[in-house]
C-alpha cells in the first residue's frame, strides 16, 4: 500500500480510507494551507426537519453524559450541512466560530477535505479522523469520531453524528457510544416514518386497484399501480413531488403534459396522517378542445401574431428571445436590440429603424424596447397604429416595471405574452432541461435523475434560464453519458433552498411584496398601500417570507 506524507511534518500516513479521502480532498482544489473558511458555503435549513425532530431528544441525551467531558456535538444532515451543535467548552465553540464553522455551513470533504462529518457522508461508514489525519491546517488540533445516520427503511442517508475534541483527547470507547446514539435516532426515524407510511400505504391501497392510474407520493416512498406505472416517467414523478410540495392542504385538480406528452387531468388530495403525502388520480384528457394548465406563454397566440404585434414581456433570462423565434416560425425574421442604441448611436440606429420599417415583408423583433429613448418610442407606436410595415414583435421587462411613452407602446399591442420566471415553472423545468441540454451537447447520452430535477426545481434562479443553461453546461461538460446525479451539480446547486419550500400562494405573495417594494424604492408605506395591506402587515410578511428592501434575503 502507497503512502503519503502529511503536509507539515512529512509522517506517512497508512491507513487507507485517510490516504483516499486524501486523494479525494486534492482532486477537489482543497489545499492543505486552505483559509477559505470566510467563503464556506453556508445554506439556510429547517430546524423542525425530520431528521433534527428525530434526533433532538437522542442529542439532548448524549449532551448530558458530555458534560463535563470537553467533547462536542455536531449533527450534518445529508448535504453535509451542519444542523446542530453543542459545545461542554465555550471555548471549543468560539474557535470554531472564527473558523466560520456554524449551523447552516456546508463541511464535505470537497469543501474543507478529510473530516469527520465529511468523510462520513463520503464513505457511508463510521471513521475516526484524528488531528494530523485532517487534510487541512486549522482542524489538525481536532481530533473527531463521525458516524452515519441511515433511514432504517429506505437505507438513505439522512445526516452524520459527531463528537470532537482536542486532538489527544478523543477516547476510543466513544465509537461504540456513538455509533448506539446513531442507532437510537436511526430508530426514531422507524417510528417516524412508521405512522405516516401506515397512512400512505392504506390510502393508495385503498384505490390501487382501479383501472385508472393512481400513484401515492411520500417523504421517502412512491407507490403506483400497474396504469400509472404505464403511464409516468421519472421526471413526472419529480414533477409530482412539485405538486406534492404546492399543495396547502385539502385537494385540487390541475392538467399536465407528461413527459411522453400525453395529457393528463390530475386530482391531489392530501393523506391524512400521512405527513404531507398525496394521493394522485389520472385521467387522460381525451377532448380535442381540452387546454393543458401550464406555467409557458399562452401557446394559442400563435394563429394569430400575423394579424398583428406582439408584445413579450418579461424579465431578463426568462427567455423572450427564444419566444420570439418561436412565434415568428419563418426564416425571414431580423432581430434588431435596442441596447445597441448605446454603442452605434441614436441617429444612426433610429434611421435603420425607420428603413427596416418601410419594408413590408418578413418579421421584426425589437428587443429590450425598455431600453429605448422615449422620442424614438413614437416611431413604433406611429408604425403600429399605421398598420403597414413588416410584422412586429417587441420583447420588454415586465409590464408593470413599463411608464410613460413605454407603457403606451406596449398599451397599443393588444397581444401580449407575460414569460414566467423559471422558479415558477417548476413542472416544466424538467423539459426544459432536457431541451437546453440537447443545445449544448446534441451528441451527449446522459439522464437527469428525477432527485436532479427536484434540487433544481428547488433554487429561486435570479438568473432564470441563462443561469440553468450555465449550471446544465458545467454537467455536460463532466458526463457526457449515463445518469446525471446531483453530484454532477455545481456546489451550490445540490441543496434546495427556502424559495421552494414555500406554499404556492406564499411564493406569489413573496412574487408581489418583492415587486411593490422594487416598485417604490424599498418605501414600505407605498408598497403596502399599494399591496392593499397595512405597514404592520407589511412588516410581519417581510420578516415571515425573510425580505429585504433588496428582495429575498440570503442571510
Amino acid at each position: 500500500m502507497s503512502t503519503i506524507p502529511g503536509p507539515d511534518t512529512g509522517a506517512p500516513m497508512t491507513r487507507p480510507e485517510i490516504e483516499l479521502s486524501w486523494k479525494r480532498s486534492k482532486l477537489s482544489g482543497v489545499e492543505p494551507e486552505f483559509d477559505g473558511f470566510a467563503d464556506l458555503p453556508v445554506v439556510e435549513f429547517d430546524p423542525a426537519s425530520r431528521l433534527v425532530e428525530a434526533a433532538a431528544p437522542v442529542l439532548d441525551r448524549i449532551a448530558g453524559a458530555l458534560a463535563g467531558t470537553g467533547f462536542s456535538l455536531l449533527l450534518a444532515d445529508r448535504d453535509c450541512r451542519l444542523v446542530y451543535r453543542w459545545f461542554d467548552d465555550p471555548r471549543f465553540e468560539s474557535a470554531l466560530d472564527t473558523l466560520g464553522i456554524r449551523d447552516g455551513a456546508i463541511l464535505a470533504e470537497e469543501k474543507i477535505g478529510t473530516n469527520a462529518l465529511g468523510t462520513a457522508i463520503e464513505t457511508r461508514q463510521g471513521i475516526i479522523v484524528h488531528g494530523a489525519e485532517h487534510y487541512i491546517e486549522p482542524l489538525k488540533a481536532f481530533t473527531c469520531y463521525g458516524h452515519p445516520i441511515r433511514h432504517p427503511v429506505t437505507r438513505r442517508l439522512e445526516g452524520v453524528l459527531d463528537i470532537t475534541g482536542s486532538s489527544p483527547a478523543m477516547n476510543p470507547l466513544l465509537a461504540p457510544f456513538l455509533v448506539r446514539a446513531a442507532e437510537d435516532i436511526e430508530q426514531r426515524l422507524l417510528d417516524q416514518a412508521k405512522a405516516s407510511e401506515r397512512a400512505l400505504l392504506a390510502a393508495f391501497q385503498s384505490v390501487s386497484r382501479q383501472r385508472r392510474a393512481v400513484a401515492a407520493v411520500g417523504d421517502d416512498i412512491i407507490l403506483s399501480n400497474k396504469s400509472a406505472l404505464d403511464l409516468l416517467s421519472p421526471a413526472d414523478y419529480a414533477v409530482l413531488r412539485m405538486l406534492t410540495d404546492d399543495l396547502d392542504s385539502g385537494a385540487r385538480s390541475t392538467d399536465l403534459t407528461l413527459d411522453s406528452g400525453v395529457v393528463v387531468r390530475a386530482h391531489l388530495a392530501r393523506i391524512a396522517g400521512a405527513g404531507g403525502g398525496t394521493l394522485f388520480h389520472f385521467a387522460p384528457i381525451e377532448s380535442p378542445g381540452a387546454r393543458p394548465v401550464r406555467l409557458t406563454p399562452r401557446r394559442d397566440i400563435e394563429t394569430t401574431t400575423r394579424t398583428g404585434p406582439v408584445l413579450i414581456a418579461g424579465a431578463r433570462g426568462t427567455g423572450r428571445s427564444t419566444e420570439a423565434r418561436r412565434l415568428a416560425r419563418e426564416d425571414m425574421v431580423e432581430f434588431r436590440d435596442c441596447a445597441d442604441i448605446a454603442v452605434e448611436g441614436e441617429q444612426p440606429w433610429v434611421k435603420r429603424l425607420r428603413e427596416r420599417l418601410g419594408q413590408p415583408i418578413g418579421t421584426l423583433c425589437v428587443e429590450n424596447i425598455d431600453l429605448l429613448p422615449e422620442p424614438p418610442v413614437g416611431i413604433l407606436t406611429d408604425a403600429i397604429s399605421a398598420g403597414h410595415g413588416p410584422r412586429l414583435i417587441l420583447t420588454s421587462s415586465p409590464l408593470s416595471e413599463l411608464a410613460g411613452a413605454h407603457a403606451a407602446l406596449a398599451a397599443v399591442c393588444l397581444r401580449r405574452v407575460e414569460m414566467p420566471l423559471l422558479r415558477n415553472r417548476g413542472p416544466e423545468l424538467a423539459a426544459i432541461a432536457e431541451r437546453i441540454v440537447r443545445e449544448l451537447d446534441p451528441t451527449a447520452r446522459i439522464r437527469l435523475l428525477p432527485s436532479v430535477i427536484e434540487v433544481l426545481s428547488a433554487q429561486p434562479w435570479p438568473g432564470n434560464l441563462h443561469e440553468l443553461k450555465a449550471v446544465l453546461a458545467h454537467v455536460v461538460q463532466r458526463r457526457h453519458e449515463g445518469d446525471v446525479t446531483v453530484g454532477d451539480l455545481p456546489a451550490p446547486y445540490r441543496v434546495a433552498s427556502r424559495v421552494r419550500r414555500l406554499s404556492g400562494r406564499e411564493r406569489a405573495e413573496l412574487d408581489a411584496i418583492i415587486e411593490a417594494m422594487r416598485r417604490h424604492k424599498g418605501n414600505k408605506l407605498k408598497a403596502a398601500r399599494d399591496l392593499g395591506i397595512s405597514r404592520t402587515t407589511l412588516y410581519a410578511r417581510l420578516k415571515a417570507l425573510r425580505i429585504t428592501d433588496g428582495g429575498l434575503s440570503t442571510s
